[in-house]
């Protein structure tokens, strides 16, 4: 009854109530005894003890259930942990995101497309509107944008928010206007008027997201004097609109050296830099429709808040993120369900696989989108019955729409970030993310790493702003030929593991390579020309070789 009483005095306030059950039996008790009472009841000098002459009555639904004699301190203090997080009370902001999911940055969900009722007006207005051209990367950051992937930005960046993300891999942000700043992102650059009081929250972002145009586009719309623009396709549809823009310089030399680190003039994404025009437009965006590409993907294809909602209808009590640039292999399987297990070791219930794949452009050479998604199908088409497999229960495929830049460790930072903005509390990572090899012409690294492969992931457990993201890496695993399943190599039997890297599988896929005897690997594969049967799901493995 009294238990009751306060219960509904913490709901009458709106306060959130926790009932915590200490559900540990006497005995246990007793043998504790820090302070000496159950010796003192024992030999009948306290009388009208609780569950020994006094009655004790068990909680009929308590919040939390801590069996601390099964326990260690540090299990039933991240249980209680866990579950504050989960319902957002140690997060000092209003909770956004179902119970288990983290906010996004900024605390606020960021979706940009108009509403249905107001298309009509708005692609009218937007046909009165200067035009600025987008090429197909210039798509797939308005998109990340738009669908709130890189929150709390909602438009393409102004000379500011540029110049923060350059130096400092991330921004100041003020969602609740505790300081005056709430606007800032959306303000025009103003070099010689500072406010009194900073923005008071630190928020990740790693990677320039801008629009570049040319000195004519510039001159067309300073001749309009409109302050808002049109963003049009190359195949002439009108996708956005652009509000109050901000033209500025594009200083191109800035923006590589300091957000690659290295020099290589044939880098696909610092090539695709220095071929942009010599000015950056910034600008809140307004979708005008779904970006669709009408691929046979498009299912695939989802907002980051509609992503959130299918997390929570899977009942999430927390997502980790793996994200794929190749087809996906037994090894990789072996990885995202150990994740799995690791984090249920943790005291989560049920955690979910975000199957991730990177949607925007790639380099020439990269595996394409619609050959690893088909390859991804099957992957989760066999579910546990391949090692390769994925338990459709538990995971979620959805594409990633951003392009990668394959700038390494600066890189990696976005790529958790944006993860999270879409739900996922871990993120897995591995050697040299976004890292690829310098071209004949690189200065420092030639045809080798343009970053050293551990640099990503220490730079990544202590990114500003990535808050309590947590990491989880890459483990080696090789094909174990007396069970041919992928796994940690066992260092008591190294003649039973070999080795199959990226490289030799595609070489292996090019060369159409057969399944291998099951009873009869051989340890040269190329040699034999011949693949694992547990390498690779039959059917994905069929969609590669003919890639």
């Amino acid at each position: 009854k009294d238990r009751d009483m306060v219960r509904k005095r913490h709901e009458d306030q709106g306060i959130p109530f926790y009932e915590v059950f200490l559900d540990v039996p006497v005995d246990e008790l007793k043998a504790r005894d820090p302070k000496g009472q159950y010796a003192k009841v024992e030999a009948g000098e306290l009388k009208h003890f609780t569950c020994i002459d006094d009655p004790y009555e068990e909680p009929l639904n308590a919040e939390i259930t801590l069996k601390t004699h099964q326990l260690q301190v540090e299990d039933s203090v991240n249980i209680l942990f866990r579950r504050l997080e989960r319902d957002g009370i140690l997060i000092g902001a209003p909770k956004v995101t179902p119970p288990g999911l983290p906010n996004p940055d900024g605390d606020l969900m960021v979706d940009l497309h108009v509403p249905p009722e107001q298309r009509d007006a708005k692609m009218r207005e937007a046909e009165t509107l200067p035009k600025v051209l987008l090429t197909d990367i210039d798509l797939n950051w308005l998109q990340t944008i738009g669908e709130g992937w890189a929150a709390p930005l909602r438009g393409f960046m102004r000379e500011g928010t540029l110049l923060e993300t350059l130096h400092f891999n991330s921004i100041l942000v003020d969602p609740f206007n505790v300081t005056g700043n709430k606007n800032r992102l959306a303000t025009k650059t103003d070099f010689d008027h500072f406010p009194e009081h900073p923005p008071n929250q630190r928020v990740s972002m790693s990677i320039p997201i801008t629009l570049s145009c040319t000195d004519f586009t510039k001159a067309r719309i300073e001749e309009s004097q409109s302050r808002d623009v049109a963003l049009v396709t190359r195949m002439g549809k009108t996708v956005a609109i652009l509000r109050d823009v901000e033209i500025y310089n594009n200083r191109k030399e800035e923006i590589v050296t300091r957000m690659f680190g290295v020099i290589d003039m044939d880098h696909p994404y610092i090539k695709n830099i220095y071929m942009g025009g010599d000015y950056l437009i910034g600008g809140e965006i307004e979708l005008l429709d779904r970006i669709r590409y009408n691929d046979g993907l498009d299912q695939w294809r989802k907002t980051a808040s509609e992503l959130v909602q299918e997390f929570q209808a899977k009942g999430a009590d927390t997502v980790y993120a793996f994200q794929t640039r190749n087809p996906t292999h037994s090894g990789h399987a072996y990885l995202m369900r150990s994740a799995g297990e690791n984090l249920k070791s943790k005291g989560y219930q049920n955690p979910v696989l975000w199957l991730s794949p990177l949607g925007g452009w790639t380099k020439e050479d990269d595996v394409p989108l619609d050959v690893r998604v088909k390859q991804h199908e099957e992957v989760l088409n066999a579910g546990l019955t391949h090692p390769g497999g994925l338990d459709p229960a538990t995971t979620v495929m959805a594409i990633w729409p951003a392009p990668m830049v394959y700038a390494g460790p600066t890189e990696v930072q976005f790529h958790a970030k944006s993860r999270r903005c879409a739900g996922a509390s871990y993120f897995v990572v591995g050697r040299d993310p976004a890292g690829m090899k310098g071209s004949l012409n690189a200065l420092a690294h030639p045809d080798d790493d343009l970053y050293d492969g551990d640099h990503g992931r220490y730079v990544l457990q202590y990114s500003p702003g990535i808050g309590d993201m947590k990491m989880l890496s890459f483990v080696k695993v090789m094909y174990d030929i007396t069970d041919n399943v992928m796994k940690v190599p066992d260092d008591s039997r190294p003649n039973d593991f070999i080795s199959i890297s990226g490289s030799k599988m595609r070489l292996l896929a090019r060369n159409g390579a057969v399944p291998c005897p099951p009873n009869n690997i051989p340890t040269d594969l190329v040699a034999a020309n011949c693949v694992p049967l547990g390498f690779m799901v039959p059917k994905g493995w069929d969609y590669v070789v003919d890639y």
